[in-house]
């Protein structure tokens, strides 16, 4: 949620008014499923730390959640998503 705030400016810039963007979002929440990180066991925090080290540190709660839903990494950032792969990481969805 702070990642959509923090590009709050940008969305709007691109898509809609800020007012539309604000309906959007709330729809988009009342959706969303909210985890407390301290529910996600250590180890996965862990191998998160050790995959985003040296690729990008600030990405590794999204990359822990990632792993704990076992899910799929929805990110544009080519260069995150290459250092990941030499790690092994390979749990990528196209957007």
């Amino acid at each position: 949620m702070v990642e959509i705030f923090k590009q709050k400016e940008r969305i709007v810039a691109a898509t809609l008014d800020e007012g539309g963007l604000l309906e959007c979002l709330h729809a988009l929440l009342a959706r969303i499923r909210f985890l407390d990180e301290g529910t996600i066991p250590l180890g996965t925090w862990m191998e998160s730390r050790r995959l985003c080290a040296g690729v990008d540190p600030k990405d590794t709660p999204f990359v822990t959640l990632t792993l704990h839903l076992e899910g799929q990494l929805w990110t544009g950032d080519r260069e995150l998503e290459a250092g990941l792969r030499t790690k092994g990481f390979d749990r990528f969805c196209s957007p």
